[in-house]
Order: C-alpha cells, then structure tokens, then sequence
C-alpha cells in the first residue's frame, strides 16, 4: 500500500497525519491502479474503473506560476482516457480558488468534514440493534454487506465486482486489515460498515443505512462497535470522514472534528480543447 508522507516529512501534528492518511488504503487499489506520488501529490488513475474514488487526487501541488495549463493538463489526462475524476481541495490548497477553477469546468463539489476519536469514546450499542462483525471467512456476510453497501450508494457493477473480490483479500486471516460489519433490526438487515486498520490508528468507511431505518440508532451503534473492536484490538485511535449528513451524527457521537474540505468530480466526458 503506497502511503502519504510521514508526519516527521510532513511537519504536522499526529492527529493530522492520521486524518490526512485516513482514505489512503488498499481497499481502494486495483490492480491496474497507478498510484503518482511525488513532488506534494498524491493521485491514482485506474484505466479499468469508472467510479471516480478509483481515479483521485488526494493532494495536490499544482504549478504556481500557470495553475490553470496544470489544472488542463492533469484533467486532460483522465478524460483522454474516458475516465472520471474527483479531486480534493483543503482549506490550504493553492491556488485559494482552485475550487471555484474546477467548478468552472464542469465540476460538481461535495462537502466533506474530516473528524478523529479516541477509541475509548463511550459510544453505545442502541437497544434494538443487533451488529455482526463478519467472520473472515463468511461469504454470506461479506454479500450482505456488499447489497447493503450498493443499496446506499447505487455502486456500479463494476466497482461492486471490484470491491467484493478486493475485501475478500482485505479480510483474509491471520491478520485481516479490513473489517466489516453488519446492523439488524428484529433480524432485518439495516445498515453496514467497515474499517481499515492501520499502524495505530483505524480508518472508518464506507457505511450505509437504509432509507427506511435511518434515525432508530442503526449508524450511531454500528461506529460503537467498530470503536469497541478497536479497543479490543489495542488500536487508540480512528478516523473517518464524513458526508453533510453523516457529520451531524459524528458530532454528536463526540468526534473531534479536524478540518473541512470538498471533492469536486468530473464525468468522463470527452476530452478537452
């Protein structure tokens, strides 16, 4: 798994470097993904994927002296190959108005909230809700998980072909680096989640609640027992990042909330000029 630079390479405080490096993983890596990162940047191009997470820039270092030939160049790059785009844009990015850039092109931005807890956070299971933590080896879960996952998020076939093998790999004993989990109500399934364990530190992803169960407890107790594994596993802290939506409920579970960004993404349309 390639990794963003250290906090010592960086200079920023721990609890920064663990949120930054938080959406860093190999749940996310095909095996044609070609990870860039050098010279401030971190982005991936996945010529097999249409799901723009699989196409990301994470951190950015764009020319300052002619941001906008840059900006064309890297889009161009991925729309020559038919591919969608998304990219991150932080309160310090430069340019200030990258943003407003990558608006004028086509894209469309999403606000996200970058938040880190102490897994000791007191956080409890609602009554009502049963959570599964599925077994390595359980094809059933990991299916169930992966409906549930697609139900939320309307995942193309593809990516729901990718993520089903992928989290296969992830979840492999002895020593599984992905863990998912599974939330029922009088036996119904209701929501789903999963973490990527890290060194010292875990990342919580991909979550769902369904539609018809949301507001009874489901995601508020499917974090506490991901939070209760980290405990039991001797990790101390865990990230996550979060939609609008989501981050209501972040807050109020007692998170501490890091920094605020927003992911502008690009369709594959056609190429520019």
């Amino acid at each position: 798994m390639s990794q963003y630079p250290t906090a010592s390479k960086m200079r920023v405080p721990r609890e920064l470097e663990i949120v930054l490096n938080g959406p860093i993983g190999p749940q996310r890596l095909r095996d044609d993904t070609i990870v860039i990162e050098k010279d401030g940047w971190y982005r991936t191009l996945t010529p097999s994927a249409t799901f723009s997470a699989a196409n990301e820039i994470l951190f950015c270092n764009l020319d300052k002296r002619d941001p906008d030939s840059h900006i064309d160049a890297i889009i161009a790059e991925y729309q020559n190959r038919r591919l969608p785009l998304s990219w991150c844009v932080y309160p310090w990015t430069q340019p200030a108005d990258l943003g407003k850039r990558l608006l004028a092109r086509g894209a469309t931005g999403s606000n996200v909230r970058a938040y880190l807890t102490d897994t000791a956070l007191p956080l409890k299971v609602v009554e009502g809700v049963d959570v599964e933590h599925v077994a390595p080896a359980s094809t059933e879960g990991l299916e169930t998980y992966i409906s549930t996952l697609s139900a939320g998020y309307a995942l193309p076939a593809d990516e729901e072909a990718f993520r089903r093998s992928r989290y296969r790999q992830l979840m492999a004993e002895p020593n599984p680096v992905m863990h998912l989990f599974i939330a029922r109500c009088d036996g119904v399934v209701t929501g789903c989640s999963a973490m990527i364990v890290k060194q010292g530190s875990a990342h919580l992803t991909s979550s769902s609640v369904l539609p018809a169960f949301q507001g009874r407890g489901v995601f508020q107790s499917l974090i506490a027992t991901s939070l209760a594994t980290l405990r039991e596993m001797g990790i101390p802290f865990a990230s996550g990042h979060s939609n609008d939506k989501s981050a209501f409920w972040v807050e109020r579970f007692g998170f501490k909330f890091i920094y605020a960004y927003t992911i502008y993404e690009l369709e594959n349309s056609s190429p520019l000029g």
